[in-house]
């Protein structure tokens, strides 16, 4: 008969060899069927709530460039900036979906955004707090006007209208609030006559989504006072039926599967790279994701698709991940010797730029997407040309707090904590036949630098662990809890069954 040791032992390597069937096999195939059910967006399902109706706010904190020395400027001085903030927004999305298509693979909503001051989060600083900053409304108006032939008649009447339009400037700088700057909005073309309430309707028409007309007919502006409230743009993206690995993945935008924005080839109807539309909007990313690859997102706010790389592992609050940045490809390589000289769009005259048109390394002429002659870099000009950042006075930059990063949880696409982080500014310069312009010297001048940003929350942590990394550790533990115990059971009655059959076969002693 077999020795009952032998038959443990067997059933040892069976349950071996289960621990490792499932630990290896199955249940990796139950939590990538899982996941994959959890995040395809179906009406009714728990991930299209989560896709409505963030479960928490993300966080905007804007820093302004308070400018200390407005008036030697004026008579040519270098600027010198002081960075002050960050003003914290809770920043609100909410979807109002449209439709779904026929096979459910693609859906279309507009996006609803809102933002709430934090007081606690940005004391001790207050949206009253008073700043003088780069007048934006007046120097776009300038400088389009000069960029515009048609418009070359207009900057005669301009010089001699600023005062009843821009509300008597004595610099190019204004002085206001916070709350004015960002949200409600400056105020000119206060009740103008004559030729100078022909050239505010004209700004008016102009059609400036940073401009708005107010309830006494004056104008407005204001950064961000535009994104304060319903949205405009129509958006279809893939829900992810069918191929998990897009969901989210942008489809059209105002039903254009690319963007018009940026030139495109010579060859007639090709659609050049700086115009496609790559990735999702960086709310959520697609699952599954491999370390050492790359992923897309797009920003409406900049018109144009940014590739995030790997960088390295990372754990956030105990939930595992991998951590994407942008790469030098951002803004940084930018010309016809990057192939992507469509971004060189060439709109500005007498500023600092190559013999070519493209901007210096590091700088992004956004003139065509904005309607409005503002320039994008990294905070504090992180990474750009000298002949940028050695014009301005006060500039800090520090790759850890001016990076783009996002911190995503691998298997699930899920963000844990992450920061958009740009900033926006505008050339600062001599205009001929504008007065207050003369002894102004050429400059990029910095406005503001903007993080638009999430960071998961305790509830929002722990029901991550709930739901998923409890029960990936229980499936893990499962998994070798029965490998090593078949094995060291098979290996225990071995030993156990070899050492008696050594006891049966010893000859006694005489």
């Amino acid at each position: 008969m077999i020795h009952w040791s032998l038959i443990v032992s067997a059933l040892g390597v069976c349950v071996a060899a289960l621990g490792g069937y499932c630990g290896w096999i199955l249940f990796p195939n139950m939590v990538h069927k899982k996941v994959e059910q959890s995040v395809i967006i179906a009406d009714g399902s728990e991930q299209y709530k989560r896709f409505v109706n963030l479960p928490q706010p993300l966080n905007f904190k804007v820093y302004i460039f308070n400018v200390t020395n407005p008036d030697r400027i004026q008579q040519g001085a270098i600027p010198i900036v002081e960075e002050i903030g960050p003003y914290v927004y809770k920043q609100f999305r909410q979807k109002k979906v449209k439709h779904f298509s026929r096979d459910g693979s693609k859906i279309s909503y507009v996006q609803n955004v809102h933002f709430d001051f934090d007081a606690d989060a940005s004391a001790p600083y207050t949206q009253d707090d008073r700043i003088v900053a780069l007048n934006m409304h007046m120097n776009s108006v300038l400088q389009i006007s000069e960029n515009d032939p048609g418009l070359a008649l207009l900057l005669v009447h301009l010089n001699a209208n600023l005062k009843a339009v821009f509300n008597d400037p004595r610099s190019m700088f204004v002085s206001t609030s916070v709350r004015e700057y960002l949200f409600d909005g400056v105020r000119f073309c206060i009740n103008p006559q004559g030729i100078a309430k022909a050239i505010c309707n004209q700004i008016k028409e102009s059609g400036s989504k940073t401009i708005r007309e107010q309830s006494d007919g004056s104008l407005a502006f204001s950064f961000f006072g535009h994104k304060n409230g319903s949205g405009h743009e129509v958006y279809e993206v893939h829900t992810g039926k069918g191929d998990p690995m897009r969901v989210l993945e942008i489809q059209k935008l105002d039903d254009n599967h690319n963007l018009q924005v940026w030139l495109n080839a010579s060859t007639e109807g090709e659609t050049s790279v700086c115009n496609q539309i790559n990735g999702t909007d960086a709310s959520a990313y697609p699952p599954f994701r491999q370390r050492g690859d790359s992923m897309y997102i797009f920003s409406a706010d900049i018109c144009r698709s940014v590739e995030l790389f790997y960088q390295t592992d990372i754990q956030y609050q105990g939930i595992p991940g991998y951590r994407y940045s942008i790469g030098e490809n951002f803004i940084n390589d930018i010309g016809p010797e990057h192939d992507n000289e469509c971004f060189c769009v060439d709109k500005l005259a007498n500023v600092i730029k190559r013999k070519n048109g493209c901007l210096y390394a590091g700088a992004l002429d956004l003139t065509t997407c904005l309607d409005a002659p503002v320039i994008l870099t990294l905070p504090h000009m992180l990474g750009a040309s000298n002949e940028y950042r050695k014009m301005i006075r006060g500039l800090k930059p520090d790759a850890k707090k001016h990076q783009t990063f996002v911190d995503v949880q691998s298997l699930t696409g899920t963000p844990l904590r992450g920061g958009k982080r740009v900033q926006f500014n505008m050339f600062l310069k001599s205009i001929n036949r504008i007065g207050i312009t003369e002894n102004l010297p050429t400059v990029l001048m910095p406005s503001i630098w903007v993080e638009e940003g999430i960071q998961l929350n305790g509830e929002m942590v722990a029901f991550f662990k709930k739901k998923l990394i409890n029960t990936l550790k229980t499936l893990n533990i499962v998994h070798w809890a029965t490998l090593c115990g078949g094995i060291g059971v098979a290996v225990i009655c071995l030993i156990y069954y070899i050492y008696q059959k050594g006891r049966v076969e010893e000859p006694p002693v005489k």
